[in-house]
């Protein structure tokens, strides 16, 4: 089964402008260092409320430029209800606020999925990564190689090559995805990260005719390759 990262449309004719909301009414708590990027958020907090722009659609998917799409997604009533009748592991979801030219529409919700697959499906052995001075971006410095084993061990180099300075790069992530059976899930935290969905959720999607959003087959990306 083949897997496809989703993303925000980039068709103007589609989604009106880019990105459908710049302000917020409130952002809530949702920037704060108290939210979980992972797992279950299992107490109450301040949602946010978009403000959609005049000339941006009521798309599907919207595309909120203060929430960060590899944590939540703000989907609309009905796609939320298709994603149910697939296989998305925990999920979590909260009824939010949306406005546009000052009128509230209700129809628009947080939406959250709490089990991250990096660490099971990254294969770290057969990946390669580098280090280089932190902010270089235009290959001056010496490049090393990194050789990590697992996420953990991933997350700990990251950590200490910030300690002096460096950063940690990829030149090939490979994905195995022999074993998912998720119809959607979530990468953080390590490249590729963002949400992903399988070929039967994207065909779903678009034979309903659900807007915002477009999806690129995981072995298209750059630097990474995939196990299926």
């Amino acid at each position: 089964m083949k897997y496809y990262k989703v993303d925000f449309s980039s068709n103007l004719k589609v989604v009106g402008k880019i990105p459908q909301s710049y302000k917020v009414v409130t952002i809530g708590d949702i920037q704060q260092d108290f939210i979980p990027w992972q797992g279950a958020i299992d107490f109450d907090f301040n949602l946010p409320e978009p403000i959609i722009e005049k000339k941006s659609k009521l798309v599907s998917f919207l595309d909120v430029a203060s929430i960060h799409s590899y944590i939540f997604l703000v989907i609309e009533d009905k796609l939320l209800e298709l994603l149910k009748k697939f296989n998305l592991g925990n999920y979590q979801e909260w009824k939010i606020k949306t406005w546009q030219n000052n009128q509230l529409i209700e129809k628009y919700n947080l939406f959250l999925i709490n089990d991250t697959k990096q660490a099971e499906y990254i294969d770290f052995k057969k990946s390669s990564f580098y280090s280089k001075k932190l902010g270089d971006w235009d290959n001056s410095s010496i490049q090393k190689p990194v050789l990590v084993e697992n996420y953990d061990e991933y997350v700990s180099e990251k950590e200490l090559l910030r300690k002096d300075k460096l950063m940690l790069l990829h030149s090939k992530v490979t994905l195995d995805l022999s074993k998912a059976t998720e119809d959607m899930f979530r990468i953080i935290n390590a490249p590729p990260g963002g949400y992903f969905v399988s070929e039967k959720l994207k065909k779903a999607i678009e034979e309903n005719g659900f807007s915002g959003m477009e999806f690129t087959e995981i072995n298209t990306l750059d630097k990474v390759e995939v196990i299926y």
